[in-house]
């Protein structure tokens, strides 16, 4: 018999996700992908408490999708800053793996792990030492801080607590009247959340889990497919992870019969579907950086089929420290299922005819932007991709402070030169603090296409326009 006035409420969220809420704290079971965007939708409280089921992925997605939960709880829970610790229960062996996956996340990787990389890799030693230590700078002073300005320790934000089958955790303490909330590991998917009623949960996922989103494509035709001139682009996803109505980002480039994906999105499987290919007709895979907001790890994960990864050595290494978490393996068995074909900033490389220039944009984690020429019937089409990057206010800040070189503060200023022609220029307008504005691209004369944002943006000129998951664009016939 139910108590008459429960303390403890059960939301039933999604396929793999449950979530118990009360007056102590809201606790989340189960973090499948974009399931900040499922909360957002169902209008329930948000958590400061995760519980990792023992099945870590399934049906190509990661079950352990912890970043945007945790930014909520940051910055519009105001959690650390209110004293709190964001909280994660996992089995004792994930731990230290969904903790590390989480590091080179939210704070990036440490200066000698990105020199070191190559040397754990297997690879040759090309990367610029001047130019890892000067992004190592700026994601150090864009990294969350304490109330003194001292940049946050993993351990001081988020704490993870082994979790094993027949424990039995207090997750929230008693208070006045109000009993303690318990939680059981029954079985590796199964648990008991308690206080003076009780809730069996099993997360058992039996079908592929599905966005809180219509998806939006446009199929691919016979014709494209054919044509060995044609450039097309399409956005698979442009918005961000607080934004419920959109997918995140995801380009995916055809040319000279090739694909080619920018950016992994979360539902990658189900986009692809709809256009009207398969994961293995992709030719290979540009990460920009490691963001859950574009790449969902399991997504480039292919057990019959190690998929080409086209990126920089230190963003594979985060690469692959959260499939490691995810797949629970080690190192070498996390990076052995990519073929890894490393590139370098400001070093233009040929591939499928087209000529491919990345640079560091500026960001809170090492991150790219790219410049992608293809040859055309009459010239070559120029696309351009600021990355993830930051305003112009935001330049200044870094600037002033000295975080930049001068050599620096001249690139970042000068990525997308309003003299130089693109055919299309894709470009951050996500504001805040880690992200570009639309202001800074006004004056641009190019087709300008404003990215990585939910917000309904206005006051741009006629030829530029806001980006929509789904649209495509014919660059080249």
């Amino acid at each position: 018999m139910k108590p008459s006035n429960p303390l403890l409420s059960e939301h039933l969220l999604t396929d793999g996700s449950v979530l118990y809420s009360s007056s102590l704290g809201n606790i989340l079971i189960g973090c499948p992908p974009e399931i900040l965007k499922v909360l957002m939708t169902k209008h329930v409280p948000m958590p400061d408490t995760i519980v990792i089921p023992g099945t870590l992925h399934k049906y190509s997605s990661s079950q352990a999708c912890l970043e945007f939960p945790f930014y909520h709880f940051l910055f519009i829970q105001q959690g650390l800053a209110r004293g709190k610790k964001f909280k994660v229960y996992a089995k004792k062996a994930t731990c230290n793996k969904l903790s590390e996956m989480l590091r080179v996340t939210l704070i990036g990787p440490s200066l000698e792990e990105m020199l070191q990389v190559e040397k754990k890799l297997k690879i040759p030693e090309k990367l610029d030492a001047k130019k890892v230590e000067q992004i190592f700078k700026e994601v150090q002073f864009l990294a969350p801080k304490d109330k003194n300005g001292k940049n946050f320790k993993m351990e001081e934000m988020i704490e993870f607590i082994p979790f094993e089958i027949g424990d039995k955790k207090i997750v929230y303490e008693g208070y006045q009247d109000h009993p303690e909330i318990t939680i059981e590991r029954i079985d590796d998917d199964d648990f008991r959340v308690s206080c003076n009623n009780s809730f069996d949960c099993s997360i058992h996922i039996d079908q592929e889990q599905s966005p809180v989103y219509d998806i939006k494509a446009a199929k691919v035709s016979k014709s494209e497919l054919a044509s060995k001139t044609i450039f097309t682009v399409q956005c698979l996803g442009a918005s961000e992870g607080f934004d419920p109505t959109q997918p995140a980002n995801g380009f995916l480039f055809h040319f000279n019969q090739k694909w080619y994906l920018w950016d992994c999105p979360a539902f990658l499987r189900k986009q692809l579907e709809a256009i009207g290919i398969e994961f293995d007709d992709l030719d290979g895979i540009f990460i920009s950086h490691v963001h859950e907001d574009h790449l969902d790890i399991m997504e480039t994960f292919n057990e019959n089929k190690k998929p080409k990864i086209y990126t920089s050595p230190e963003i594979f290494h985060c690469m692959v420290l959260k499939l490691m978490a995810i797949l629970n393996c080690s190192y070498s068995q996390a990076a052995g299922h990519y073929d890894f074909q490393p590139i370098y900033v400001n070093k233009p490389f040929e591939l499928s005819g087209a000529t491919f220039e990345v640079f560091y944009s500026s960001h809170a984690i090492p991150a790219l932007g790219l410049r992608l020429s293809v040859p055309g019937k009459k010239k070559s089409a120029r696309l351009f991709h600021s990355g993830d990057n930051l305003s112009k206010r935001m330049i200044k800040v870094l600037s002033d402070a000295k975080v930049y070189s001068a050599a620096r503060t001249k690139e970042v200023n000068n990525f997308l030169p309003d003299e130089e022609a693109y055919d299309i220029a894709f470009v951050d307008a996500g504001g805040g603090a880690i992200h570009g504005d639309v202001e800074d691209y006004v004056s641009n004369p190019n087709r300008v296409v404003y990215m990585h944002t939910g917000k309904k943006l206005t006051g741009f000129p006629q030829n530029h326009r806001l980006l929509k998951a789904g649209q495509r664009f014919i660059i080249n016939r």
